[in-house]
């Protein structure tokens, strides 16, 4: 009578199994103990150099804004500085993009930008610029360039 269950030839003889569950079991630690899983972009200096750059270049926006009197804040005076810093920050948002696993970089680079463009049509449409208005707004990237710093900082690899 034959066994119900029967187990393949190799692994029914003595030290052959042994053998065998060995090297599998090797096998298997390399394979598990080689491998990790990443679930965010490795650290770039650059890009955090980038983020305090145009960081930077906002503040230094606003800094010059509200040392121009309320009444010589049109529009046409700062919209140099408003394409400038504009294409700095798509530059930024574009770094994020081509780097794999950066979606949250990516939503808060995304968000300035959009902070910046609606800064600037606001400033656009009404050709004023209040003093409150400009403070909150300073403060509101300074709040979002930490976040993004924040971010990109805690993608350094622990020692």
């Amino acid at each position: 009578m034959k066994p119900y269950l029967s187990c393949p030839p190799i692994l029914s003889r003595g030290r052959g199994a042994a053998f065998f569950s060995l090297g599998l079991l090797f096998l298997l630690s390399l394979i598990v103990g080689g491998c990790s899983l990443q679930m965010v972009a490795p650290y770039d200096a650059k890009t955090e150099e980038q983020i305090f750059t145009d960081a930077r270049l906002v503040d230094q926006f606003y800094a010059e804004l509200l040392d121009t009197a309320e009444d010589k804040r049109q529009y046409a005076v700062s919209a140099p500085k408003y394409r400038e810093i504009e294409l700095d920050l798509r530059a930024l948002v574009l770094r994020n993009k081509v780097r794999k696993f950066n979606e949250d970089s990516v939503q808060i680079t995304q968000k300035i930008l959009k902070q910046w463009i609606g800064c600037k049509v606001r400033h656009k449409e009404k050709d004023a610029y209040k003093d409150a208005v400009a403070e909150l707004d300073r403060d509101r990237f300074r709040r979002m360039f930490e976040y993004a710093a924040g971010a990109e900082g805690a993608k350094v690899p622990a020692d």
